[in-house]
């Protein structure tokens, strides 16, 4: 009779060792694919906010009218808004960082041309209202970041001076003397081939630290998408890894009972096989029959 093969006793037996490095090798491998695909996604999403960021300028009238409501789908957009500043309506805003140090952003009015509307430029940033330079004066052409009004429940609690807790355009429209437009444009850096604008930029607007834009265009919803899919397959590959070595080892471990009924059929056909092998010429009849001699 044929001996039997017993299952393992364990999930660490010896035996296991080599489904086990399987799936781990496996799946090891799946998670990382898949994490390098999802990074590869969001990658694709700052290469595109990138390129956003830094395309061509608009006029700043094109983007938005005095009486429009912020275009939702145009913030971040580099614009050009050319005018005359006004000096005498700069405001400051408090609580803004700038790398580790806290202090103010200057801000200051332009009235843009050919209108009687005004939209605040943030010039830059200052560490102490005294030492912030002079607010520039004249005729400017700026080019900069479409920002949308701020607000936050921080309230406003020294209304008689020139400091604020936030660019709120509806707060500061009571306190100025000109219409304003609903979105507000931070002052971009000057860098070699952009803005890609043939008139003069941000004269005037350079005495103070730069800033970036504190909130940014969105990238297209299908940035980053095929990489984002592959991602996600690799990491369903993983799970049904592990699902594959999971059965693998339930099925080895604790075998279903008709699986050890056939065993134990194929261990019987196996002895009656060889009986017959062992005597040919004997008969159902002769196994009962003893001989007298």
């Amino acid at each position: 009779m044929a001996a039997q093969t017993r299952p393992p006793r364990s999930i660490f037996s010896p035996r296991m060792w080599g489904a086990h490095l399987l799936v781990l090798v496996f799946v090891s491998g799946a998670v990382l694919l898949g994490i390098w695909q999802y990074q590869s996604s969001q990658e694709d999403k700052q290469d595109q906010i990138a390129q956003l960021v830094h395309a061509k300028p608009k006029t700043f009238a094109d983007v938005i009218g005095h009486n429009d409501a912020f275009p939702w789908e145009q913030i971040g957009r580099p614009v050009t808004v050319s005018g005359i500043w006004m000096p005498d309506e700069t405001i400051f805003i408090d609580g803004m960082e700038r790398g580790s140090q806290v202090g103010f952003w200057a801000v200051t009015p332009v009235l843009v041309e050919d209108t009687e509307s005004a939209v605040y430029v943030v010039r830059g940033w200052t560490p102490e209202v005294g030492s912030a330079p002079p607010a520039p004066r004249g005729h400017v052409t700026v080019t900069g970041w479409l920002q949308p009004s701020d607000w936050t429940d921080v309230a406003d609690d020294r209304k008689s001076d020139n400091i604020y807790p936030q660019l709120d355009i509806s707060d500061l429209i009571s306190r100025t003397s000109y219409d304003l437009y609903s979105a507000y444009v931070v002052r971009a850096p000057i860098e070699d081939g952009w803005p890609a604008s043939s008139m003069p930029v941000n004269d005037g607007a350079t005495d103070v630290a730069e800033v970036p834009a504190p909130k940014l265009p969105e990238p297209e919803a299908t940035a980053g998408l095929r990489n984002l899919l592959y991602a996600i397959e690799w990491w369903l590959f993983a799970v049904f890894g592990i699902y594959v070595w999971w059965r693998y080892v339930r099925d080895t471990l604790h075998p279903r009972p008709d699986e050890d009924d056939d065993d134990a059929d194929d261990d019987d056909d196996a002895v009656d096989d060889s009986h017959s092998e062992a005597d040919p010429e004997r008969t159902p009849q002769d196994a009962g029959v003893r001989s007298d001699a």
